[in-house]
């Protein structure tokens, strides 16, 4: 039979990175449960391994492993998945239960960690296609009642385009050398996701003062959950003091 592999599909959130054969059966019992609980537009991807000159499928030679060679085997393919998902990028990446592996499944840790890199390069490709797709006419800024100053953007995590409102409170300083406010210090950073049934809890941020004073860069992480599925997302956003001490 030939082979294919789970290689993109997000299963509610959490991506599962292991082979299954190509029967209709499996293939439409995959589809069906990797497309519950996803929101409307959102498609599912099962790419197969091909050879890209020509077409072709290729069926790797299935490894012949021992018990205790294929728990080796799992640890390393945890620890891989473990090293990627702190990097936080909002992707989910999951390792199935050994029990769940076929014996078609097994690859080298190396060919595991090439297979789980090429997803992420997959992932980030279409977040920044995601992203960038959103006119920055969406991107607005408001002044609070309270001197605070929000920031209403985006994040990509798992499938989702999330907006999101960033708000900070700063307090600026008169510089009498450059004759303009700068940024003192950063009080406080909240976030909050927009219209979305799933929930943002921030769990950290952690600000650096940039450009001469006038350029606060906030890097920002939380969970999302959604569907009893919980994923880490970090992201990166800035604001900017004018010689009035206004923020944006």
């Amino acid at each position: 039979m030939l082979k294919k592999y789970l290689y993109t599909g997000i299963l509610l959130g959490t991506i599962i990175l292991a082979g299954c054969s190509s029967n209709e059966e499996t293939e439409g019992q995959v589809n069906k449960e990797m497309t519950k609980g996803l929101t409307d537009g959102q498609t599912i991807e099962v790419d197969t391994i091909s050879n890209t000159d020509n077409n072709i499928v290729v069926s790797a030679t299935p490894l012949k492993l021992t018990q205790e060679q294929k728990e080796e085997y799992h640890m390393q393919y945890v620890k891989i998945v473990n090293e990627v998902n702190q990097k936080k990028f909002g992707l989910g990446i999951g390792v199935p239960p050994i029990e769940n592996f076929k014996e078609e499944d097994w690859k080298e840790p190396k060919a595991y960690e090439e297979m789980i890199q090429d997803a992420v390069d997959l992932y980030l490709a279409e977040e920044r296609k995601a992203l960038n797709a959103i006119s920055s006419t969406t991107n607005q800024m408001v002044t609070n009642i309270d001197g605070s100053t929000t920031i209403k953007t985006h994040i990509y995590v798992i499938d989702f385009i999330l907006p999101i409102d960033v708000t900070g409170s700063f307090e600026t300083q008169y510089n009498p050398v450059d004759n303009r406010q700068m940024f003192k210090k950063v009080k406080n950073i909240t976030t909050s996701i927009g219209n979305h049934n799933g929930k943002w809890e921030q769990t950290s941020y952690e600000a650096s003062l940039m450009n001469d004073g006038r350029t606060y860069r906030v890097r920002i992480e939380g969970i999302f959950s959604y569907l009893g599925i919980s994923v880490e997302k970090a992201y990166t956003i800035e604001f900017h003091c004018d010689e009035f001490g206004n923020i944006s």
